[in-house]
């Protein structure tokens, strides 16, 4: 439609849409940048990000094509093929929305699993997953039947059900996910080593997802106000952006615990992601220890060995007392490493003596 009316929300729902689609793309190749700059290497949670970009893409075009038929615009000013298709593309809008946030959700938390080895944490991780996919699997099954076949998509005209307990689910069941995705990420930071500060700056990072929970919120209250409105393709478009901004923030505060910033501080209190160090060397050793400048040059110095070795007897045993200095590397950092190993290493020597009596026999 090339004329708006004065009142028409019809160029702001389109313009904040693609601004916020380009925002996410953004936060996504910052990511997988910083990602393969340090580590050289992409983890599970990268491939979710790019899948829940792929979605977040494709909902907007959605949008987009919805306000290209009209929507925001008032009801009695759209042609009834408008209205179909702008119905046609808002429903495809709402599945596709659900499939942008379940991977989201996923990445984060993949990659807050991957920051600790403790098998409590991993089993926190399984559980915010399943609980994710029940969330994703239920929302996208009944905004696919929200109507009766074959018209699934008519919500103005067709026979549905009650679209408005439909958002109050999702929006619910929402906000829980993201509570626990946030006690997940303060109940490995408040467990790392380090002073309060590197703790408060990493906590912060998480907190971001808060702004996802307020938009939730938003996106439940607009939705109940106008589910009773006789002009729903012009006064729903609080929804609409709402709805932007929820997927839109959810992909970037995903990524933003991957930016350079944060995994400088991050990798500063010890921890590692995935066993992974820098330029995708795991130090597994505490023999040597490895520094890594730029693409070229690596520094290798070997550990000091000092072995205490008695002369065994024959009834004796020997024992050997290894002292070797550990890894200088990240290792080094962490308040948990240790400033020598000692290793011991004993042998038994075993002597055999035959008695006098079963020598003579044997002459």
């Amino acid at each position: 439609m090339a004329q708006f009316s004065a009142d028409s929300w019809t160029p702001a729902v389109n313009v904040l849409t693609w601004f916020l689609l380009v925002t996410a793309i953004l936060s996504v190749i910052t990511r997988l940048g910083t990602k393969y700059w340090i580590f050289r290497k992409f983890t599970e949670d990268d491939y979710l990000s790019i899948t829940s970009l792929v979605f977040c893409a494709a909902q907007s075009i959605a949008v987009s094509m919805a306000t290209a038929n009209g929507y925001g615009e008032h009801y009695e000013s759209l042609s009834t093929s408008n209205i179909e298709q702008m119905m046609k593309s808002l429903y495809s809008a709402n599945i596709l929305f659900v499939f942008s946030m379940c991977f989201s959700k996923l990445a984060l938390i993949s990659f807050i699993d991957n920051l600790t080895p403790a098998s409590t944490d991993h089993r926190i991780a399984v559980g915010l997953k399943i609980f994710t996919l029940i969330w994703a699997g239920i929302g996208i099954i009944t905004s696919a039947f929200q109507c009766k076949p074959p018209r699934t998509w008519d919500y103005l005209y067709g026979k549905c059900f009650n679209i408005h307990a439909w958002w109050d689910y999702l929006g619910t069941t929402n906000i829980l996910l993201e509570c626990g995705m946030i006690m997940q990420a303060m109940l490995v930071i408040v467990r790392i080593q380090t002073h309060m500060k590197k703790k408060a700056v990493l906590a912060a990072v998480f907190l971001l997802r808060v702004a996802v929970i307020i938009m939730i919120i938003c996106q439940l209250v607009y939705a109940r106000q106008t589910s009773e409105s006789p002009d729903l393709t012009h006064e729903t478009w609080p929804v609409a952006i709402s709805t932007q901004l929820v997927q839109s923030l959810s992909i970037v505060t995903a990524c933003a615990p991957q930016f350079k910033p944060f995994l400088d501080n991050l990798r500063s209190t010890g921890m590692r992601l995935g066993g992974m160090t820098s330029y995708g060397h795991s130090q597994k050793e505490y023999g040597s220890y490895s520094v890594t400048r730029g693409r070229s040059r690596r520094v290798t110095v070997p550990s000091d060995t000092h072995e205490l070795v008695p002369l065994p007897e024959q009834d004796a045993h020997q024992t050997t007392v290894t002292a070797s200095r550990p890894s200088l590397g990240w290792d080094a950092e962490s308040q948990s490493s240790q400033t020598h190993i000692i290793h011991e290493t004993r042998t038994w020597a075993v002597t055999e003596v035959r008695r006098a009596s079963v020598v003579e026999s044997c002459k």
